[in-house]
C-alpha cells in the first residue's frame, strides 16, 4: 500500500511544501527520515509527530512523558495510526526553534508502485537554514538577504551556504537522495536463510602457527599487502613500528577530527557526534594509547562545553552524549593504578565542571557528580 502525503512548513508566508509518496508499511522514525530528505533539513535534532491526543517520538529515558501518551517512533508502523485519506498530524522538527509542519495523507494507493518508492513529486522553495532562530530567525534573513546594503547582509552572505537561495528546489535532487537511501526507509524485507555452511576461520593460535612456518620473505610480502590494504593498518603498522612519534602525530590527525565537528576553522559546527566518538575510538584501536586517548575523550568534553557557552543551550540528546564520555574519562583515570594520568589532568578534569556551570538540562549538577567520583590519592 502506497501513502501520497503531503507536507508544509506552517507559519511562513510564503508556503514552503513538498508532495512524496512512501510505503504505508514503514516506522514514524523512517517517516522522520524521508521529510528530513524531502524538506531539505540536516537531521541534527529531535523531532516529534503530534496526533492532538498522542506523541509518537524518540523516547528520552531522562524526561518522563507529557501529558499526552508517547509511542516510540522506532517501533510504530505508519498505517497503524495513519489509515483515513484526509487525515493530518503535526511533524515538530528541532524543539528549540520549533519547526512545526503540516502533514497531510492526500490519498492512499493499493496499485503497486511505478517507481522506487520513497519519491518526490512536487514541491516549492527551499527550506530554512539549520539553527537560524525558527520562523522569526528565518524571516530576519529573508529581510536582510532582501537589502545588500543592510549592515548584517555580508555576515549573513558567509554564514549561509554557498549558493543558498530560498526559492530553488529540485524534485530530481531530492529523489537522487532519496534513492540512495532507499533501503533504509522502506519496511525491511524477510530475510532468506542462506544454506548452512560455516566459511573457514583463523584464530590468533592458527595465524601464530601459519606465521611461524612462513619464510622471511614471505612474512615481509604479508606484512607489505597489509599495510597497502587500508589506511588504519598503514596507521596501525606505522604506530608499531615507529612508536611514540607515530602516535604523536595521528594524534593531532585525530584531535583535529574531533575538533571540527564542535569548531571547524571554516563555518559551523555540524556536531556530528557519532563521528567525533568515532574518531576516539579508532584512535585508541590503532594506538592503544590510554594517555592520548584519555586527552581526545577530554578534548571531546571540553568542546561540547565550549560549544553549549558559545552558542547557547543545545538538547538534551546533545548533553546526555558529553556525559558519557566524560564517564569514560573519570573511569579510565580512576583505571589508572599509578595517578600519573591524574596529576597530569587533574586541573583539566575539574575545569571541565567549573567551564559548565550556568549549563541547564541538568549537565553542570551531573558533571559534579561524576566528578565526585574520582578515586583521589
Amino acid at each position: 500500500m502506497i501513502y501520497q502525503m503531503t507536507i508544509t512548513l506552517q507559519d511562513i508566508d510564503k508556503p514552503i511544501w513538498r508532495r512524496f509518496q512512501v510505503d504505508a508499511g514503514i516506522t514514524f522514525h523512517q517517516l522522520h527520515k524521508v521529510l528530513q530528505v524531502v524538506m531539505g533539513w540536516e537531521e541534527y535534532h529531535l523531532y516529534s509527530f503530534d496526533f492532538t491526543e498522542k506523541l509518537i517520538l524518540l523516547p528520552d529515558p531522562t524526561f518522563p512523558p507529557g501529558g499526552k501518551v508517547e509511542y516510540n517512533a522506532r517501533r510504530e508502523i505508519v498505517q497503524q495510526h495513519l489509515y483515513l485519506e484526509g487525515q493530518s498530524l503535526i511533524y515538530t522538527y528541532d524543539l528549540g526553534d520549533n519547526w512545526e509542519h503540516k502533514v497531510v495523507l492526500e490519498k492512499i494507493l493499493t496499485a503497486p508502485a511505478d517507481y522506487p518508492l520513497p519519491v518526490c513529486l512536487q514541491g516549492e522553495r527551499s527550506c530554512p537554514q539549520e539553527d537560524c532562530g525558527g520562523v522569526a530567525g528565518f524571516e530576519h534573513i529573508q529581510e536582510i538577504l532582501g537589502d545588500s546594503d543592510h549592515p548584517e547582509y555580508e555576515e549573513t552572505v558567509v554564514w549561509l551556504k554557498t549558493g543558498y537561495d530560498p526559492e530553488r528546489f529540485s524534485c530530481a535532487e531530492v529523489n537522487v537522495l532519496l534513492q540512495e537511501r532507499a533501503t533504509s526507509l522502506n519496511p525491511k524485507q524477510p530475510q532468506v536463510q542462506a544454506p548452512s555452511k560455516q566459511p573457514p576461520k583463523l584464530t590468533v593460535a592458527g595465524l601464530k602457527k601459519k606465521l611461524r612456518n612462513s619464510s622471511q620473505q614471505e612474512l615481509v610480502q604479508l606484512l607489505a599487502e597489509c599495510f597497502a590494504s587500508s589506511r588504519q593498518a598503514q596507521q596501525f603498522l606505522t604506530v608499531k613500528l615507529l612508536g611514540e612519534p607515530a602516535i604523536e602525530a595521528l594524534f593531532k590527525i585525530y584531535g583535529k577530527k574531533v575538533r571540527d565537528e564542535f569548531f571547524p576553522a571554516r563555518g559551523f559546527g555540524k556536531l556530528r557526534l557519532g563521528e567525533a566518538e568515532k574518531a576516539i575510538k579508532e584512535f585508541e584501536q590503532i594506538t592503544s594509547s590510554k594517555k592520548y586517548t584519555l586527552e581526545l575523550m577530554l578534548l571531546y568534553v571540553e568542546m561540547g562545553v565550549d560549544f553549549t557557552n558559545t552558542y547557547g543551550d543545545i538538547d538534551a540528546r546533545f548533553y546526555e552524549n558529553i556525559e558519557n564520555m566524560y564517564v569514560n574519562v573519570i573511569n579510565m583515570v580512576n583505571e589508572d593504578d599509578g595517578y600519573e594520568l591524574f596529576e597530569e589532568y587533574e586541573e583539566r578534569i575539574a575545569k571541565v565542571v567549573e567551564d559548565a556551570d550556568g549549563i541547564g538540562w541538568g549537565f553542570y549538577d551531573t558533571l559534579q557528580n561524576l566528578n565526585s567520583r574520582i578515586r583521589w590519592m
